[in-house]
Formats: structure tokens, sequence, C-alpha cells
């Protein structure tokens, strides 16, 4: 139960800090794009705040309960790789759907967040943050 238990919180705490992250997101990019900002610059930058976001909550609650003092050298240029990947297809999906489809740009939006988030997880959780190990899966 308690190996079960430990694979499926990981996933719940991201899915928590990544509402966090998508209301961050998805509120700066509405107003940025209310306030006359191009869609992909709008992207770009509504995408990075939830992004800083996001590392801060997922280092320090989701994958890392007490990191290494240098942890966070290594982390970091991973979490940037992944989410740059993340952000070029996200854009480009976003892009795509407002220009190809007669929905409305919010709901291009959300598919594109959505799409993003699962290659963000299995990036963060495996490759970024690592998976944990079993004796910390233990210890949860």
């Amino acid at each position: 139960m308690k190996s079960r238990m430990a694979q499926i919180l990981p996933m719940i705490r991201f899915g928590m800090v990544g509402l966090v992250n998508t209301g961050v997101d998805y509120i700066i990019f509405m107003l940025l794009v209310w306030a006359g900002v191009p869609v992909v610059l709008s992207q770009i930058i509504s995408y990075s705040c939830g992004t800083a976001n996001s590392y801060i909550l997922n280092s320090k609650w989701t994958f890392n309960k007490q990191p290494a003092p240098d942890t966070h050298k290594r982390q970091l240029p991973k979490f940037i790789v992944i989410n740059l990947i993340v952000l070029g297809l996200t854009s480009l999906l976003l892009q795509m759907l407002h220009s190809g489809t007669g929905l409305p740009l919010a709901v291009c939006k959300l598919i594109a967040t959505a799409s993003g988030m699962i290659i963000n997880y299995i990036g963060s959780r495996y490759w970024v943050f690592g998976s944990p190990s079993r004796k910390e899966s233990e210890s949860l």
C-alpha cells in the first residue's frame, strides 16, 4: 500500500502545483493578450511566470523533501531545458489552434497547456528531479 501511495503522491502534488501554475500562466496570458501583446509573445511571458513558480514548488514540495546542497545546480539546467521544449511545443500548438480552428483563443490556450503538462510531468519526474529511490518512496 505504501509503495502504491509513494507512486501516486508525486502525481497528485504535481497536479496541484500544475493547477496553480496554470492559473498564473493563464491569467497573465489573458491580461497580456487583452493589452494587445501578440499571442506568441504573451505565451512566452506567461509560461515563463508559471515555470518559475513551478520550479520553486516542485523542487521543494513535489519531488524533493530535503535536497542535497548541490541539487539545484544539477536540476535547474535540466528544468530549463524541459520547459523550453514544452514552451516551444505549446507555443506551436497554440499558434496552430488559434490560426487553424474556429476555437476561441482561451480554449486554444487551455488545450495547449494540457498537452504540455503531460510532457512536463514525465520530464520533471524522471529526468529533472529524478524518480524517487525506493528508500525515499518508503518514507513517504
